[in-house]
Formats: C-alpha cells, structure tokens, sequence
C-alpha cells in the first residue's frame, strides 16, 4: 500500500476533521500540511487546506492553497469558485472575477458561478461584460425572479431597452405575478402599440396589494404613472401607499435634523442630486446655484453618483459650492447621517422618482426642511418632504390636495430657461434629412415613454388633416427609435409620415440645429414637455401645448404662460388637434407666433439665472418663516 493511501493519511485526515469540528482550527491546518507532504497530488487536500486558511483570514497562504488544487486537478471548478468567493469578500473584484470566469469555464451549468462571476463584474461596474453571464445564470433558472430582475436592471443601465423588454416577455410567461412583474408588464406595455393590453396593465399596476419591501416597484410605478391618463385621487392613493411602506421601514427612527440653534446667516442650503455633471438638469441648475448670494447663502451639493461618472460639469459645480459631499458608496442611513452632520436648513431633492434617485435618504429627515424640484414631474409622496417647488401655473391651488408636500409656487417658471446659440455648421438640411422641401415638419422630440394613447391618437388626427406633414423624431439611442417606431405604427400612424433626425450626446449647440427644419413643436400628453419645450422656443419654433390637471401635464403651459405666448395653448384634445392644423395650413399665423416666440425670447430677463436664483431665495425665505411658524 503507498503513502498516499496509507493509514497514516488517513489517520491525519481524521484527525484534520476532528481538530476542525473542536474549534482547533491551528491544528487542523498543521495535520492537512502533513497530509499534503505525504499525498501533495491530492487536490482535494489542498482545498480544504485553502477553506481553513481562509477562514483564519490567511488569506495569502489560503490564495496558494487553492491555486496548487486547481493545479493538480484543472477540470475542477471548486478551487476557482473558493478563490473568487474569497477575493470577492475581501473587495478584490476584477480579480474575484476572473476566478469565477475560470469556475464557469469549467462549469457550465453552475449557476452559483456564472452569478457570482456577474456580481464580481458589476462591483467593477462591468457591466457590459456581466450581462452575458446575467443572461446564462437566465437560462439555467429560467423561474427566478431575482436573476431576472437583476439581468433587466442591468440592460436597462446599458441602454439596451429592447433586450430588457424581450427578455421580459419571455420570463412574464412562465413567472408567478408580484409587484414587480406587475410594475415591468406596464412598463413594457407603454412601448408596445396594444391598448387593450396597455389598459389591462395600467388597472393591475394601480389595483395590486403592495407590501412591505414593495417601495421600489411602487417608486418606479409612480414615475410611470406621470405618462399615462390617470384620475388623480388614484394618483393619490399610490402616493399614499408609497408613503405607507417607506415610513414602515423607519418605524421608532427619530428624524435626524435637529432644531436651529441660532438666526444668524447665512442660510446652509443643500442639493441632492446625481446629476451633478453633463445633464440636463447638471447644466440648467448650474448657472443658478453659482448666482446664489453668498451673504445670505452656504450652499452643499450632495453628490449620488459614482467618482467616475464625475466630468467637466462636475467640476464646475464643486467650484460654484461650498463643499460638494459624495454619497454614492453610502447606504441611505449612513448618508442621510452625513447630510445632517451638515446642519441643513433646507435640503433640495433634484430626483423625486427618476433613475438614480435615493428617496429612502429623506425618510430619514436629514434636514429642517426638505423640498423636491425640476427632476421629477410628480409629487414624492413622502411624510418627510415639506414642500414641492412649482410655480403658480404649474401647479393650481387644488393639486395640493391630491399630493402629501405642500406647493411651494417660484415667482418666475419653475423650469429654469437658458439661450444655447445653435450649431452654424450642422450638416441638418431638408435635403440632407431627405424631407421634402415643401412638408410641414412638425416635431416631438420625446422619449417613447411620453407617447401616451392619448396623444398618439391627437397626431394621427393632425396628420390626416395635413396630407403634406411629416412627423419628426431624434432618438436618443437605437433602441430608442425602435420603440418609437413601433409604437406610433401600432396605434395607426404610417411609418412613411416619420422622419428621424440625428442626436448627439452632449453636443447642445448641435441638437439645438435641429430645429431649423422643424415648422411646428408638437408637445406630448398628459406628460408634457419641460426641456424640450423651453429648447424649441429658444429656437423659435411655436409648440402647441394641451394644459391638463396635474403638475406633469401643466409645464409646457407654465413655460408658455410665462412668456406671454398663449396663441398655441389648448383646453382639450381637439383644440390641440386644430391649432396644429391651422399653423400648418397658415402661413400667416404660422409667421406670427414666430414672430411672438422670437420677441420673447430676446427679453434678456427670461433667461437670467440671477433672476431665478433670487426667485428661488425668496420660496427659500418663505419655507422657513412659515416651518418657523408650525413649530412655534
């Protein structure tokens, strides 16, 4: 008989298991390093040699052990898998995830490792390389919830819409209904051209029992909800339920924000936001929050995106701060503790329900006063937050009470307006764009999301009535184009009535081009438009607008107002439908409103941030007088 299966192996092996099993963890390691002098070809010896040392935080000696198993028995998985687990633990990711790349290699139907070599890739923010082993762990558990849910957050951080709504509807036909499916099929269905079934997921979405733990769903259902016909005291009610199960999750949590113990300036004020870069709403707030006064203003910026998302803008709005805080790497207890350290009068939330947001951060009262702004259309529906910013055609008086913050109205548009001179050598001619020169372009510069049935169904009017007409587009993405395609021509508009004009990332003076071929604006419904609405009549064109009820179906009407350009306003649908008609069909009152549009604009007043910063000052001043008031 050898050594290597001896009985003096094998009572070292006996005596490794029972050292182990008494705690003796140091004795153990010494008995399997004998065992592996007498059988150093044993894998199996050196992985379980590799467990204990990394269960005694040796962990380079434990790295060694592992990597001598996979030697001596390259075929097997385990060895890759410890390795990665170990790594992974210790917060050495990229190489986490090259271990449990290896595991998967040479396990294909291993689930564990083609998880965990996904989840060691998004810890890298790997994402493009994580979806394929995402997608495998998909097939291998076609019935898991969370695998799926986590492969369709991941495409859709991707930019790959299409695949995430494909994949959905493979996994909803087998899938145990939960208030994520229910969230995802109305999503889904927003983008399709179906509106029996449109309709069916609207009602589910808005009658589903949503329990605690839910929040997220309910979150992502109430920024869907913003884009659809929807009565508000519904509205309402899913306000109410997000409130419910957001405050069931800080039960017996005192608020972290103490009282003020003096009057003295300045004010400390904070942004909350992850925008803080080359954005929208990065770029329109800048100009504003740099215009603050100083003497009567310490400003903060709280930052939730990642270090490497920081750019140029970035580093104009950690100039224009006082300090600008990252919160990205905390969770929201731990963040809304370093908010409050600060001793904020007042904390501006910039994201409401947008992707990115943190809203959990506010439950937590990190600051006397707390409002929500220009991010999100709706309301947050959060006992926390004491006021939404608005202005007084923004919002009517009898929207407050329909949402639980209290309207706190700017003197001025509560979008903030700005000139972007366009690009002089855009290459976005009709002959270029092959739009002929004769056609009434009107455009709608929107995501899918705002095509609501309702507005689909005004354009298709508009259309008929305009044989000569086109209807623009500029997609973000390909994927972005592909669903509105198929959107609009599911619900009867012709596929050779649209035409796509380019976007480009970043490029403002370029996108601001393309609107020298459009004629007529036509904004979007219920949903309307805010920054594209403000960018069209900076470059003259007339938008036609249908004011609606809530705050998201009154912007485009605010900003309108404000600007004294009530000739394209509409009270319903067909008033909508007409105004579009006769701007194509007169030229003479199409040159008019251009006319209006461009007086308005040339007023040097509209576009001040200094302006909308004191504005801004002023709500401020009144938000704290009147808390002041309550307390007393």
């Amino acid at each position: 008989m050898s050594a290597a299966s001896g009985p003096d192996l094998d009572a070292l092996l006996r005596t490794a298991a029972e050292r182990a099993a008494g705690g003796d963890r140091k004795g153990a390691i010494a008995a399997y390093r004998e065992a592996i002098a007498l059988a150093p070809e044993r894998a199996e010896l050196h992985y379980e040699l590799g467990a204990l040392l990394a269960r005694a935080h040796r962990d380079r000696e434990s790295l060694r052990a592992f990597a001598a198993a996979a030697r001596h028995r390259p075929e097997w998985p385990e060895p890759w898998l410890a390795q990665g687990d170990l790594l992974f633990a210790r917060g050495r990711y990229v190489e986490s995830a090259g271990a449990l790349e290896a595991a998967a290699a040479r396990a294909p139907t291993r689930l564990d490792a083609w998880l965990k070599a996904a989840h060691a890739l998004m810890r890298t923010r790997h994402w493009a390389r994580a979806i394929p082993h995402l997608a495998r762990a998909r097939e291998l558990a076609p019935a898991s919830e969370d695998i799926w849910a986590e492969l369709r957050a991941l495409l859709l951080r991707s930019g790959r819409g299409e695949d995430a709504d494909a994949d959905f509807l493979r996994f909803d036909a087998i899938a145990t209904p939960s208030a994520r499916t229910v969230v995802a099929a109305l999503d889904v269905a927003m983008k399709f051209g179906d509106p029996a079934r449109e309709a069916a997921c609207l009602e589910r979405a808005l009658e589903w029992q949503y329990a605690e733990g839910d929040e997220g769903q309910v979150a992502l259902l109430l920024s869907l909800l913003q884009y659809v016909d929807v009565r508000q005291e519904r509205l309402y009610a899913i306000y109410r339920t997000y409130d419910r199960l957001q405050q069931a999750r800080s039960r017996n949590v005192p608020p972290l924000a103490g009282q003020r113990g003096d009057a003295q300036l300045p004010v400390r004020i904070g942004y909350l936001s992850a925008d803080f870069r080359a954005d929208v709403l990065g770029k329109l707030l800048l100009p504003v929050v740099t215009a603050h006064d100083p003497g009567r203003f310490a400003v903060r910026a709280y930052s939730l995106a990642p270090p490497e998302s920081a750019d140029a803008i970035t580093a104009e709005w950690k100039a224009a701060v006082d300090e600008f805080v990252p919160l990205a790497a905390l969770d929201d207890r731990t963040a809304a503790e370093a908010i409050a350290a600060d001793d904020l009068d007042l904390l501006v939330d910039l994201m409401g329900h947008s992707p990115g947001a943190r809203p959990g951060i506010l439950r937590y009262k990190p600051a006397r006063v707390i409002a929500t702004h220009l991010g999100y259309r709706g309301a947050l529906g959060l006992s926390q937050v004491d006021y939404r910013i608005t202005d007084r055609y923004a919002d009517t008086d009898a929207n407050a009470r329909w949402q639980l913050e209290e309207l706190l109205p700017l003197d001025v548009c509560a979008l903030p307006l700005s000139h972007i001179a366009p690009a002089a050598d855009a290459p976005l001619t009709r002959a270029a764009l092959g739009i002929p020169a004769t056609a009434i372009v009107f455009a709608a510069f929107a995501g899918v999301r705002k095509l609501s049935l309702r507005c689909v169904a005004a354009w298709r009017r508009i259309l008929d009535a305009v044989p000569d007409a086109v209807l623009a587009f500029s997609p973000l993405r390909d994927d972005d184009r592909i669903a509105i395609e198929r959107r609009v021509t599911g619900l009867g508009l012709s596929a050779d009535r649209l035409v796509w004009i380019p976007y480009r990332h970043g490029d403002d003076a370029f996108n601001r081009a393309r609107y020298a071929v459009v004629d007529v604006a036509l904004d979007t419904m219920p949903c309307t438009g805010g920054d594209t609405t403000a960018a069209a009549v900076d470059a003259g064109v007339p938008v036609v607008a249908r004011v609606g009820a809530r705050h998201a179906e009154r912007m485009s009407y605010s900003i309108l107002m404000h600007l004294s350009l009530t000739q394209t306003i509409a009270q319903t649908d067909d008033g909508y439908v007409d105004l579009a008609v006769r701007l194509a069909r007169e030229p003479s009152f199409r040159a008019e409103v251009r006319g209006a549009v461009a007086r308005a604009m040339a007023d040097p007043a509209v576009t001040d941030p200094v302006r909308y910063a004191r504005a801004l000052e002023d709500a401020y001043a009144r938000a704290f007088a009147a808390k002041a008031r309550a307390v007393v």
